[in-house]
């Protein structure tokens, strides 16, 4: 069996648990991958640590299993349990599902049905839990509407005492299963799909949402916790039973972005910008190292040069070990974002002290039309000079991150890329870095909800081979140069999905009859099943993924209200077009977007 320690659970952090007590609420946490990548998920040490806090509630934790396990469950009948207490997922009050990508949407369905958990939310009766969702990819809801029973839309730490209370209360009363989806959906955040229904046009595709009897409201506001300060961060972490994807302490500094890159979904949904303060960062730290041991520590943000005492705090990091308590331990702190902007040569010189990992740039663009036509503010020479404080400073991997396929590309801007990597590799050879190596990873356009590029045409398949190919001629001269794609096909799918209606709602049970699941893996991403299930709910995948859409036109997204108006997200698509530019945010000194309302 492959990695059979993720299937058993008892990680060292983990409190004692008391056999199960069948009046106490059932709250079963679920990441919609396996082991390895869910245990590596941030949201979900969150949740679990403020579920494990609430007297009456049970938290228990659950995973996709690998084929072999899930072939094992079924020779034997043993059913589909938690792992933890090993109580069977169809016998928890809810199941929960943190969604943060698109091509993880299959899985929950196959989850689902190895738990026999009906699919679809109107098959469900009393005997089943409540499955509620939440996490990025559920501000567009309408894809999965008819699997889920309650989503929740927004920050989860506000929400998630409100949702235990709520279910609580209602389980302690007797309450029906109509009457706890009831009492969710009074939660600020909350969407419940079964309280509206989809209106169709003559093509099949989704062109509006009429509000049933019981519905919350026209539309459902984010939720949106005002402090960082008063959100509850993990401080146990778990520390997992092998090496995990991402194994090492992690501390949230800063939630939100304050640049504006027209393409950022993140930086839209998660405005406005916040941070925690310096002192509560190095509590943090310290009661983790304590808890866990973890000596590396990543420090978490969108933009985590962007923090306002970032210098300060990655010297109390790298001097940890100042500290008796910690004198035997090397401490070391990773960005896994850097702004090349703001990346400083003294920055540079902090983080090498103890390690020299590879630094991460994302230009995004190759040109300054194009840079200036996604909003990204960074100069060629931003580039140049943050490359060479980073040699100077010792390092000998440079990773960067590109685009293609954004909206308004040429050759030209290809061509621009080409030669900004070949710059790259030219510093280096100047500084007579010896081992010096670039790796650029280069992803397709994928035009996502919530921002400018949301009604933007996708390049098409064709399109986004021509131009890799391009790039690739144009730099084979440079041995140091590693060049990845991320695949057209795989950009196909999760533009179709992201931007899709309740329509989807047909391709999804098909895809997984077929064999879809773990499509976020190379090795398992099978598109031509892809394209039959799109097929057999009379929808051509790639004219889908690739349509662009007026501004005028219904979105199914939009009964999410992020804050930001859609009237400046308009404005913004309009500013691209004519290639201007948008100042950083101010939190709470402007009233640009709306989301500071």
């Amino acid at each position: 069996m492959n990695k059979p320690q993720q299937y058993i659970g008892c990680e060292f952090g983990q409190k004692e648990r008391a056999a199960t007590n069948p009046d106490n609420f059932r709250f079963l946490l679920c990441f919609p991958d396996t082991y390895e990548i869910g245990m590596s998920n941030f949201a979900l040490k969150i949740l679990y640590e403020i579920l494990d806090e609430i007297e009456g509630v049970e938290v228990d934790r659950a995973f996709v299993p690998e084929d072999d396990f899930a072939a094992l469950l079924k020779k034997t009948g043993y059913p589909f349990s938690s792992l933890e207490r090993r109580v069977p997922v169809s016998d928890f009050d809810t199941v929960g599902f943190t969604l943060e990508y698109e091509l993880n949407f299959s899985n929950v369905l196959y989850f689902l049905g190895l738990a026999g958990i009906p699919l679809r939310s109107s098959e469900r009766n009393e005997s089943h839990p409540i499955i509620i969702a939440g996490g990025s990819a559920c501000v567009n809801p309408e894809p999965m509407a008819d699997f889920i029973d309650v989503f929740f839309i927004g920050d989860g730490e506000p929400v998630l005492p409100e949702i235990a209370s709520a279910l609580k209360n209602a389980k302690e009363k007797g309450a029906s299963r109509g009457e706890k989806i009831a009492a969710l959906s009074g939660i600020r955040g909350a969407y419940v799909p079964a309280y509206y229904e989809a209106v169709f046009d003559d093509a099949g595709r989704q062109s509006g949402l009429v509000k049933k009897s019981g519905g919350s409201g026209v539309h459902v506001a984010v939720r949106t916790a005002v402090s960082l300060e008063d959100c509850p961060h993990p401080v146990r972490l778990l520390v997992p039973n092998f090496e995990t994807v991402f194994n090492r302490g992690i501390v949230e500094i800063a939630r939100g972005c304050k640049n504006a890159c027209r393409f950022c979904q993140a930086g839209y949904i998660y405005r406005p910008y916040r941070e925690r303060s310096l002192e509560a960062v190095k509590d943090l730290i310290d009661r983790i190292v304590r808890n866990t041991g973890y000596s590396e520590f990543t420090l978490s943000s969108l933009s985590a040069t962007d923090y306002s005492k970032l210098k300060e705090l990655i010297d109390y990091v790298l001097n940890l070990n100042k500290n008796d308590e910690f004198s035997d331990t090397l401490f070391s702190v990773s960005l896994p974002s850097q702004r090349i902007s703001t990346f400083s040569v003294e920055l540079a010189r902090s983080l090498s002290q103890n390690r020299k990992s590879g630094l991460t740039f994302a230009p995004e663009a190759g040109s300054q039309r194009m840079r200036d036509i996604i909003n990204k503010n960074v100069t060629e020479n931003d580039l140049r000079n943050t490359v060479a404080a980073a040699i100077d400073s010792g390092y000998r991997l440079i990773k960067l991150y590109f685009m293609i396929g954004l909206p308004f590309e040429t050759d030209e801007d290809i061509r621009a890329m080409a030669r900004l990597i070949s710059e790259v590799s030219t510093i280096a050879r100047e500084k007579r870095a010896r081992g010096f190596a670039v790796n650029v990873t280069v992803s397709t356009f994928v035009p996502k909800p919530h921002t400018p590029f949301q009604w933007c045409k996708m390049a098409s398949v064709e399109e986004v081979r021509a131009r890799q190919k391009t790039l690739k001629e144009e730099i084979k001269r440079h041995r140091e140069v590693t060049l990845k794609f991320t695949s057209s096909l795989v950009s196909t799918l999760e533009s179709a999905i992201a931007r899709g209606g309740r329509e989807l709602c047909r391709v999804f049970p098909a895809a997984v009859s077929l064999g879809c699941r773990f499509d976020a893996w190379d090795d398992r991403f099978n598109f031509e099943s892809w394209k039959k299930a799109f097929s057999s709910a009379g929808i051509d995948i790639f004219s889908y993924a690739a349509r662009q859409i007026d501004t005028e036109e219904f979105l199914p997204w939009e009964i999410i209200d992020t804050g930001v108006k859609k009237e400046f997200l308009a404005a913004e698509l309009e500013a691209a077009r004519t290639e201007k530019t948008t100042s950083v945010c101010v939190p709470s000194a402007c009233r640009r977007c709306g989301a500071c309302r």
